[in-house]
């Protein structure tokens, strides 16, 4: 799987998922973030590197972060009834990413060992 390419959607439909344009973004770099506050006040700091293969998340209430994990050997994200999923591969292992900012953010970071 080393070198398999890091499908990702359009910006547009990034765009449209988020609400918003990435906070930060280097397309020379592969690196794109973005930034979303709920109406309960949890923010979501979602980055993704294309070069890399890697995802980043962050959620915080107000000013107090709770949790940040990351994941690299990222193979596909795609988009689909307004939720995001992305999918993982490496060393025997799968993990998978689904994440929904409509209403509220909701993330669920899965991981699998293949063998």
């Amino acid at each position: 799987m080393v070198g398999e390419a890091f499908s990702v959607p359009d910006e547009i439909e990034l765009l449209e998922l988020f609400g918003t344009e990435p906070i930060e973004r280097s397309v020379d770099d592969g690196y794109w973030c973005y930034e979303v506050v709920d109406a309960r006040n949890v923010r979501l700091r979602f980055s993704f590197n294309i070069f890399e293969q890697s995802v980043q998340t962050t959620l915080q209430v107000a000013d107090l972060p709770l949790i940040t994990v990351v994941h690299e050997g990222a193979r596909a994200m795609k988009i689909a009834d307004k939720s995001l999923t992305c999918t993982f591969s490496y060393a025997g292992s799968a993990a998978t990413l689904v994440l929904r900012v409509a209403e509220s953010i909701r993330l669920e970071w899965t991981s699998l060992r293949k063998e």
